[in-house]
């Protein structure tokens, strides 16, 4: 079964309680999202987190792929901070490497970055290992 393997990737963020900039790695992979036979144009970095619910993505990529986001079951989901946020599910279909499945995406005005979490994206896995200590990601299907 192959492997695909990611290194995390910087992000850099400022530190209001030291006053710097600071650089922390995290676990990116490259998407792509569609719908019917219509694909996103580009690859979408998506932040692979395990503490994620579901995927989340911002409602501009359900529009590339020719999704009326407000036509979906209207999902509230809390994130951190206790902060609801309205999302809209659709199913599309994900690819990532050479695998490709259909799964649930949930679409919102206000989510920034794209996420994959534990149900419609590790699930389609056999696993997902995290070396935090060596800063990549494997993901083996």
């Amino acid at each position: 079964m192959p492997i695909i393997k990611y290194d995390f990737l910087p992000d850099i963020f400022f530190d209001s309680k030291v006053k710097k900039l600071k650089t922390i790695y995290r676990p990116y992979v490259l998407v792509k999202l569609g719908n019917k036979s219509k694909w996103s144009k580009n690859f979408i970095k998506s932040l692979v987190d395990s503490g994620a619910d579901y995927n989340v993505f911002p409602s501009s990529f359900a529009d590339e792929i020719g999704i009326n986001c407000a036509k979906g079951e209207l999902q509230k989901i809390t994130g951190v901070g206790g902060l609801s946020i309205d999302t809209y599910m659709h199913f599309v279909k994900i690819k990532v490497g050479n695998k490709e499945f259909e799964t649930v995406v949930q679409f919102g005005e206000n989510i920034q970055t794209p996420l994959l979490g534990r149900e419609g994206f590790f699930n389609y896995f056999d696993y997902a290992k995290f070396n935090v200590k060596r800063r990549f990601l494997e993901i083996k299907y």
